[in-house]
């Protein structure tokens, strides 16, 4: 996976105007959290922020994520991609917490159609 796009010790201006300081904690937990929902969006799956923290390793505490969630957004419009963080809902309801900015339908679609082109084909063999 490559370098994200945001650095440690910057000051990330997130999606509802707060100032967030990426930490090396915090940028330890993405280098994990960016892989595993690239693989979410590959599946054209979703994910719950509790199945996110336990599949990379409890970087949080529950309801924890937010945060490195909000910074995981600025990474992706960095790249030109949707938000990766539209895959991330809740258990009890199927949709994303409150501190999303966005419409999760259609950023979800988006997210499965970049990440479904971006998937290595195998090619057929002739014959």
């Amino acid at each position: 996976m490559d370098q994200l796009r945001v650095a440690v010790g910057e000051e990330v201006v997130v999606s509802d105007g707060r100032t967030i300081r990426v930490t090396s904690h915090m940028y330890d937990a993405l280098t994990r959290i960016r892989p595993a929902l690239v693989a979410t969006a590959q599946a054209r799956a979703i994910t719950t922020y509790g199945a996110l923290n336990l599949a990379t390793g409890r970087p949080y505490a529950d309801h924890g994520l937010g945060p490195a969630l909000a910074v995981l957004e600025v990474d992706c419009a960095r790249r030109g991609e949707p938000p990766l963080t539209a895959l991330v809902v809740t258990a009890s309801t199927h949709e994303v917490a409150g501190g999303f900015h966005g419409d999760p339908p259609a950023d979800r679609d988006a997210c499965w159609h970049r990440w479904d082109r971006a998937r290595p084909r195998r090619r057929r063999r002739a014959g």
